[in-house]
């Protein structure tokens, strides 16, 4: 069965992936995208939070694709420049029980328009306790010193 499960997801993503017009962002491009989307103050967190997460999520790949696997299972994917989670945020084929909160398509997080993953990150940040959904937030970000990820973009 595991196999059965591995073969369908990698099917799957392959389709997905095929279909997505994905961009990897300039760090400034994307201050610059998310300043003009909202996010800067958005919840109280600064547009140098929501630059460092990307950066830590995806490298800025709006294409980029992690599996999360336990025991030969894949158990859910996550997507898209903030890596959001077919799990809890978005719809999937494969994932039995989830919380759909933000009601897209895990496939929309994966091109170069951040309209979706934008609106899904503020859904996030709304529902969730904070930016606290994100590890890489946490982990990385989060009372660290983040200047150098907005520095000499002019936001």
């Amino acid at each position: 069965m595991a196999l059965k499960s591995r073969m369908l997801m990698f099917l799957t993503l392959a389709i997905v992936l095929a279909a997505t017009d994905g961009k990897i962002f300039e760090r400034c491009e994307l201050a610059r995208t998310f300043k003009a989307a909202g996010l800067d103050g958005f919840k109280g967190y600064s547009l140098k939070e929501w630059v460092c997460t990307a950066f830590y999520e995806s490298t800025y790949n709006s294409s980029a694709v992690n599996i999360n696997w336990n025991g030969g299972k894949a158990l859910s994917m996550d997507c898209g420049i903030f890596q959001i989670n077919s799990f809890w945020w978005c719809l999937d084929a494969f994932t039995s029980v989830t919380k759909r909160n933000c009601g897209m398509a895990c496939g929309d997080f994966l091109d170069d328009d951040l309209t979706d993953d934008i609106k899904c990150a503020k859904s996030i940040v709304t529902l969730h306790p904070g930016m606290k959904a994100w590890v890489a937030w946490s982990t990385r970000c989060n009372q660290q010193n983040m200047e150098r990820f907005v520095a000499g973009c002019n936001v």
